[in-house]
């Protein structure tokens, strides 16, 4: 089989950050394309221009803006934008480090029919600048997680993983703020794909602010309520 794949890289204004992302993962010896999707009124002008610098300067490069509103609506957009076989969906704020992505393109290149998801939980020193509060509600939020869905997963809403593009294809997201990752996790297994985790560190981002609100929080709750 020829491996090939879509990353999928949300952004607002974080240039930096995504040039920085762009180039470690261009270095990757796979067949790739990159879609940045960008927002129409969030999205700074000067940062819209550099992303078409860098659209110049990598032929596999695409970028759009997105048509709805949050972190859903512009990975919704990216997969269906998204041609290759396979779809990474992963943060352009270097949340999700982007060294990483290697080593999961290996374990679903020798796992095609597998999701194949980062996971914080295996190792808890995996959380580098994220706040007392915040890892003790996530720690909660996971156990609750595992109360209702018994899968081998410790790690539920972080959104750095790799799919067969059949488990997302045809499929548009409803939760549109954050709980859009649980939700493009459950969704899938409820299908029958299997997930297979492996061990990823976050870190705290360096450029742009946190769009994590409390309705970020509740639409984790939404989507859970829908799903159990």
């Amino acid at each position: 089989m020829k491996y090939s794949i879509s990353i999928i890289l949300p952004v607002l204004n974080e240039i930096k950050s995504l040039t920085k992302t762009i180039k470690i993962l261009n270095k990757i010896n796979i067949d790739k394309e990159f879609i940045v999707i960008f927002s129409k009124k969030l999205t700074e002008n000067k940062v819209k221009q550099n992303i078409y610098s860098l659209k110049k300067k990598y032929k596999n490069f695409k970028c759009f803006s997105q048509l709805r509103p949050f972190v859903g609506g512009a990975i919704d957009l990216g997969i269906i934008k998204a041609q290759k076989k396979f779809i990474a969906i992963m943060a352009s704020d270097m949340e999700t480090n982007p060294y990483e992505l290697n080593k999961m393109i290996n374990i679903s290149f020798k796992n095609p029919k597998k999701i194949v998801s980062a996971d914080r939980w295996i190792n808890q020193k995996s959380f580098k600048g994220y706040g007392i509060i915040k890892f003790l509600s996530n720690f909660m939020f996971q156990k609750l997680l595992k109360f209702f869905f018994d899968y081998k997963i410790l790690d539920f809403t972080f959104a750095y993983r790799i799919y067969p593009k059949s488990a997302l294809k045809g499929y548009k997201i409803k939760e549109l703020r954050h709980g859009f990752a649980l939700e493009i996790l459950l969704v899938p297994i409820k299908k029958g794909f299997e997930i297979i985790t492996t061990s990823a560190k976050w870190r705290k981002r360096v450029e742009g602010n946190s769009s994590i609100t409390i309705n970020s929080y509740i639409s984790y709750l939404k989507v859970l309520w829908r799903n159990i």
